[in-house]
């Protein structure tokens, strides 16, 4: 008899303990990649502590899956919350999306379901803590959430009270409506056309090149929005997704870029135009004066261009170019003593490319003979932009400011994955002849 009674105390001890942790919160379909950034938050409505490192839950009658803690240790105090975090790689993205967060969390190899009815059950050293037999998934970016003894779908708020609210922008919000333990949102079928992308009206790329693009989301009144997905359409077929991101454009002409901006409730669309250009640069000279290296670069195009990020390789060593590098019209000169080539022997056999931020080669040139003839001075025509013309200066050649000079203009069309264009500096054209320098030795041996 005395061991029963104890028995029956065990287990209504045991059946407290289990009541006294319920879930309270649950995000099955963050905004964007879900991988690692789904949750389910327990709350302890007891006024004792709840020790949950032997936890276990199940999702869709699935296996009962173990926690493993991950930082705010695994105790749970009277009225205060506890998050499980799924994982990818072994890692959750938890705290990546709720930095200000600092009670227990805890990860688990759970994978939450996004449409359809599912269910979730808890269990507390192998005792069911909690049960929701049946739900369906909030929308995205929202969470299904405890509320007054009933589950309605609400803003995410991880770690505090919930509130029975869904933000449509900063100063307003509407009140679901409850029905049983499923809420709707009033007259929502369609998000309303309320946000405002900021993006530029027009931007140019190169062909080939990695650009970045960005873009965000206000109302019209100039507050800002929360959880906006961005999803771009690029015009040649290409998309992507984020309020800023990288893209490649294969093929030279104008583009329609579209964006889109929405976080289930308000939605807007952004629009700008893209003008890739080919990447018709050419490495013009290779030369040496009273600073050390430098490198002239051609532009030949009217317009202006951007190489934040290119790079020079100088017989395979990398140098790259600031963010915002504008290369304008005619010949931009490259310090060795800004970019850290200044004192790189140049040989004959020397080798400088020119790369792409993601290291594909654009084109290259290699180095020629050293000419014993006073110092050569490129200048871009202003006829002509694309031509380069020599003019012989009337000093004597000097070894302390010689210039490499590369005669031969390099045009490459778009750059094809994997292949480069290899022009040497000593290459001539045979139809190209210079009389100049001709005359030029004959006045000194008269």
């Amino acid at each position: 008899m005395k061991y029963f009674i104890t028995t029956i105390i065990f287990l209504i001890g045991m059946t407290s303990v289990a009541h006294a942790l319920v879930i309270s919160e649950i995000m099955s379909n963050p905004i964007g990649d879900d991988s690692g950034r789904e949750w389910i938050e327990l709350y302890n409505n007891g006024e004792d502590s709840v020790d949950i490192s032997n936890l276990t839950l199940s999702v869709k009658g699935g296996a009962f899956l173990p926690v493993t803690p991950v930082s705010g240790g695994t105790i749970i105090a009277g009225h205060s919350y506890g998050i499980i975090g799924s994982t990818v790689g072994g890692i959750t993205k938890f705290l990546q999306d709720y930095a200000t967060y600092n009670g227990p969390l805890l990860r688990s190899t759970v994978s939450l379901v996004n449409t359809g009815v599912t269910s979730i059950e808890i269990r507390l050293q192998g005792v069911s803590a909690d049960t929701i037999s049946s739900y369906t998934a909030a929308k995205e970016g929202s969470t299904y959430s405890l509320v007054n003894g009933s589950f309605i779908v609400t803003n995410p708020t991880p770690g505090e009270e919930n509130k029975a609210t869904v933000t449509v922008q900063d100063d307003t919000a509407v009140t679901p409506t409850q029905t049983g333990t499923v809420s709707t949102l009033p007259a929502t079928s369609a998000p309303s056309a309320d946000i405002v992308l900021y993006l530029p009206k027009e931007k140019m790329v190169v062909a080939g090149a990695p650009s970045t693009f960005s873009t965000y989301g206000m109302t019209r009144a100039g507050k800002t929005i929360e959880n906006i997905r961005y999803t771009w359409s690029f015009g040649d077929g290409g998309q992507r997704t984020g309020s800023s991101t990288v893209y490649r454009y294969f093929y030279p002409g104008r583009y329609i870029v579209e964006v889109d901006g929405t976080n289930g409730l308000v939605a807007g669309i952004g629009r700008m135009v893209v003008r890739v250009v080919s990447p018709e640069i050419h490495i013009s000279t290779i030369g040496f004066g009273k600073y050390g290296n430098y490198i002239d670069v051609t532009n030949p195009s009217p317009y202006e261009l951007d190489i934040s990020g290119w790079r020079f390789s100088v017989d395979g060593a990398g140098f790259p170019f600031p963010q915002n590098t504008i290369l304008a019209n005619g010949i931009t000169r490259f310090s060795g003593i800004a970019m850290g080539f200044a004192s790189t022997s140049v040989a004959t056999s020397t080798v400088v490319a020119l790369l792409f931020p993601n290291m594909e080669e654009v084109l290259r040139v290699t180095q020629g003979e050293v000419k014993s003839f006073p110092t050569q001075e490129l200048k871009a025509s202003s006829s002509n932009s694309s031509s380069l013309e020599k003019k012989i200066s009337s000093t004597l050649y000097s070894k302390s400011n010689r210039v490499y000079s590369v005669k031969n203009k390099i045009q490459p069309a778009i750059p094809s994955v994997g292949a480069s264009t290899t022009i040497s500096v000593t290459q001539q054209r045979k139809s190209e002849k210079d009389t100049r320098i001709a005359s030029f030795f004959r006045s000194i041996f008269k």
